[in-house]
């Protein structure tokens, strides 16, 4: 018997020499793989081997080896340190696996900080308690007394903190936001982006962090703009000239709202007559947007386009104050549309200089028209007015597939044209045209483009070879995107 005893530690020995070696190697395999996959169990994975493996030899060293005493301090301190190591292992791997690894969508990745904060406390206190009472074998009668006394010192000391914590539980309870809500307290509007015990953490538009303890948000009120639903109405307020008709300005408004990325079609933007005031009518519209995320950028892009579509529409955008002319008709310079029409019909194949007398005729039915840069000009299937001639600015050719995706076909820029099918009666577009920069265009309307080809015959021919060739395009195209 004494022998066999004897021998225990030859064999334990024998274990710490082969197994200890071995684990080592392992765990560095394990780290050096999930690290290049850039996996979050490489920090437990560094803490097993690290802390808890070689704590574990040293106690198997102690106790096994050297056989000490249970009792020793020495043993009771490395069983401590194990007891310590792997309460501390156990927590980030069960963090690792629980909620970092977990899906985006599902709910250990909605868990606030707080949550797992409180949580490693309790677990962590727990084990501590396991440690006192077994290893060191504590009366914790007597010390859950003296904490008693010297928790109420602490209390008082901290009681900010503690007001921030338990305003962090009662929210958590409450349940009035989540991560990824969007808060506006007072002045400041930002994401959630964390929540622990102490402070709220918002990261504004600006890529500013702002961090609002938990008991002002207790206490006091806040807005929630991603609840009770995630749609929002950005209210942006406009001002046209008397001399626009109200329910024309608005509906142009709308019309261009539903034309801007973001804006919902469901509900309908709205669009109310506000005020008349001393130079101007006020109007204010409604845009509906899925979330904060699309709030500003909708608003911004909305009050851009607005600036196109009054100069499309001919609305006008007052000045705040009077303005006085004193003009001389002998000096009145052509209008723009008629100088602009010069200038577009110069580019034009075998125009040369046309009398001013064509000019003054093709006037008063030739408007111009503005774009801003990712508004749809035409769309495949709409009633084309006339032919679109590019004073400035460039567009992007886009046919439909029976697949519903839009493939580039042609680019235009200034001095080419699209709208053909406006030269043929009753033809709407079999092409989408979209704006891929501000654009500037002339609408010649059927008449005036009869008038021109009446008078310049080559114009036609070279017209018509174009229209030939970009059907032969779309056609192509068509034919390519069949099912065989």
């Amino acid at each position: 018997m004494p022998e066999a005893m004897g021998q225990d530690w030859v064999k334990w020995a024998g274990v710490l020499i082969l197994g200890f070696p071995l684990g080592i190697l392992i765990l560095n395999e394990l780290i050096i793989r999930y690290r290049r996959q850039h996996r979050p169990i490489v920090e437990p994975l560094c803490i097993l081997r690290n802390l808890v493996l070689p704590i574990l030899a040293g106690l198997i060293l102690l106790t096994q080896v050297l056989e000490l005493s249970p009792e020793s301090s020495g043993v009771r301190l490395v069983t401590t340190l194990l007891w310590v190591a792997g309460i501390y292992g156990a927590l980030s791997g069960l963090k690792v696996l629980m909620f970092q690894e977990a899906k985006a969508t599902s709910w250990q990745a909605r868990v606030p900080d707080l949550v797992l904060d409180l949580g490693q406390f309790f677990l962590i206190a727990s084990g501590l308690t396991i440690i006192l009472s077994t290893v060191w074998q504590i009366n914790l009668g007597g010390l859950l007394t003296a904490l008693g006394v010297g928790s109420l010192v602490i209390g008082l000391a901290l009681q900010d903190a503690l007001k921030n914590l338990f305003s962090g539980i009662l929210l958590l309870f409450e349940r009035p936001f989540g991560l990824g809500d969007w808060l506006k307290v007072g002045d400041q509007i930002g994401q959630v982006i964390q929540v622990n015990w102490r402070s709220v953490y918002l990261e504004t538009k600006g890529r500013e962090l702002v961090v609002i303890p938990n008991s002002t948000l207790a206490q006091g009120s806040f807005n929630n703009l991603s609840r009770p639903t995630n749609l929002l109405v950005a209210i942006v307020v406009l001002r046209f000239s008397y001399d626009d008709p109200p329910n024309r300005v608005k509906q142009i408004l709308r019309q261009t709202a539903l034309g801007t990325e973001g804006v919902l079609a469901d509900p309908e933007p709205w669009a109310v007559t506000v005020s008349y005031d001393d130079f101007y009518i006020t109007y204010k519209v409604g845009l509906f947007v899925e979330g904060y995320d699309q709030f500003l950028k909708c608003q911004f892009e909305f009050t851009s386009r607005v600036w196109y579509a009054a100069k499309r529409h001919g609305l006008t955008i007052p000045y705040p104050t009077r303005l006085e002319y004193q003009l001389d008709s002998a000096d009145l310079a052509p209008t723009k549309a008629t100088v602009k029409l010069g200038e577009a019909l110069q580019v034009l194949p075998n125009v040369g200089t046309l009398n001013p007398e064509v000019l003054a005729q093709s006037n008063q039915s030739t408007r111009l028209h503005y774009y801003s840069q990712g508004e749809w000009v035409l769309r495949e299937g709409d009633r084309v007015s006339g032919l679109h001639l590019i004073l400035r600015g460039q567009v992007v050719v886009l046919l439909q597939h029976t697949s519903g995706e839009m493939q580039e076909i042609n680019r235009l820029s200034q001095g080419e044209f699209f709208g053909e099918k406006a030269l043929m009666a009753g033809e709407t577009s079999d092409v989408g045209v979209i704006a891929s920069e501000d654009l500037e265009i002339v609408i010649l309307e059927p008449e005036i483009v009869a008038l021109l080809l009446e008078r310049i015959p080559m114009l036609g021919r070279e017209i018509y070879e174009i229209i030939a060739l970009r059907q032969q395009s779309v056609q192509a195209t068509q034919q390519s995107s069949s099912p065989v």
